[in-house]
């Protein structure tokens, strides 16, 4: 298993029967997975392997939490990707494969921060050269979004 804060898998793989994931599972940290198919790739995070008090947390802070996502994807977007976001499952659908593995670390680390102390998340390093530093422009301004209404429902 790699040191990066995801799992790479394949878009045609089962990727809830990985390593990573049950690593995720057992350690109750973010589960984000880099799915590639043959011309672009998803970022995945479910939130299936964090602790039960989590829950009231993503939802509580979800404006919060979808702003920060919403920025992660602005960076990385291009203009067919597109955006989806729960408060129990964010993807960012049709990046670029580096851009996918930059988004996926930066959004680990946001998860991450949701989780209760003592659980600590895994930490990870950002070189200078990554597109992390280097966003696409515009990009988020030619995407789509989706959110599911459901989620959001009764909110001011």
């Amino acid at each position: 298993m790699s040191d990066a804060p995801f799992d790479l898998v394949d878009a045609k793989d089962d990727f809830t029967d990985t390593d990573w994931y049950h690593t995720c599972r057992e350690t109750q940290t973010p589960y984000v997975v880099v799915r590639s198919g043959e011309t672009s790739a998803d970022v995945l995070w479910d939130y299936v392997t964090l602790p039960p008090c989590c829950d009231a947390r993503l939802r509580g802070d979800f404006q919060a939490l979808e702003r920060d996502v919403r920025a992660i994807f602005e960076r990385f977007a291009q203009p067919e990707s597109y955006l989806r976001v729960k408060p129990t499952l964010i993807c960012f659908d049709r990046l670029t494969f580096d851009h996918a593995k930059s988004a996926a670390t930066e959004l680990y680390r946001l998860i991450a921060g949701y989780l209760p102390r003592p659980y600590i998340a895994r930490p990870v390093a950002i070189h200078a050269d990554s597109p992390i530093a280097q966003p696409a422009q515009n990009a988020y301004e030619r995407s789509r979004f989706w959110m599911d209404e459901g989620e959001t429902a009764g909110r001011a």
